[in-house]
């Protein structure tokens, strides 16, 4: 028969199995959650950073400089491929009619359209506050109907409507890119956002 000592020896290699059984479980959990909230830091500040090339070609669209439908086409153009990144079926890099010029790409090819999507999957993981989702929810809206002013002002038929849809595209960029002194997420959106995680942005 197991004698007393043996019973508390037994008890206490339980205990410890069960101690160690739950770390095990539990770490990966933890690292997990650390690791989803580094990476929707990551995705959010490349989001802004691509997010600011996007409104860079949308002022110069729209600039006093603006000479006509293929000067504003082309920057459009080029907003969109920095939006959409390569992978898009919106891209075009070449220098064919209505271009005025070689497209090219000013943005790293990824696109702020998928950087913010992916900061907002790495935001859920982390289980950040329904504020700060709710604001890259508001920022993604903003930035999908940019997307699609920019593509119709690229196919635009008239000046009117090339030019028009060019300035939906700036209006829905700086609502993307929202208001960092403000309590709400509506408003803040992706500046609210990267408060809310610590990180600053440039503008």
């Amino acid at each position: 028969m197991m004698g007393l000592r043996d019973h508390v020896v037994a008890k206490l290699l339980i205990g410890a199995w069960v101690v160690l059984a739950l770390g095990l479980i539990g770490s990966p959990l933890v690292v997990s959650a650390e690791d989803s909230g580094a990476k929707a830091k990551a995705s959010l500040q490349k989001a802004h950073d691509q997010l600011e090339l996007a409104i860079d070609q949308a002022e110069k669209a729209l600039g006093p400089h603006r000479k006509g439908s293929g000067w504003v086409r082309t920057y459009m153009q080029r907003a969109l491929n920095v939006l959409g990144g390569t992978t898009s079926p919106d891209y075009f890099d070449k220098h064919e009619a209505p271009f005025f010029e070689k497209v090219g790409n000013p943005g790293d090819g990824h696109g702020a359209l998928m950087y913010l999507e992916e900061a907002r999957e790495a935001l859920k993981e982390a289980n950040a506050s329904v504020a700060v989702q709710e604001a890259i929810d508001h920022a993604l809206t903003h930035l999908s109907n940019a997307v699609n002013h920019a593509r119709e002002s690229v196919h635009g038929t008239g000046v009117q409507q090339t030019h028009g849809h060019a300035d939906q595209v700036a209006a829905f960029l700086v609502a993307t890119h929202g208001k960092g002194d403000t309590d709400s997420p509506v408003t803040g959106t992706l500046a609210y956002a990267m408060k809310q995680m610590g990180l600053t942005m440039s503008k």
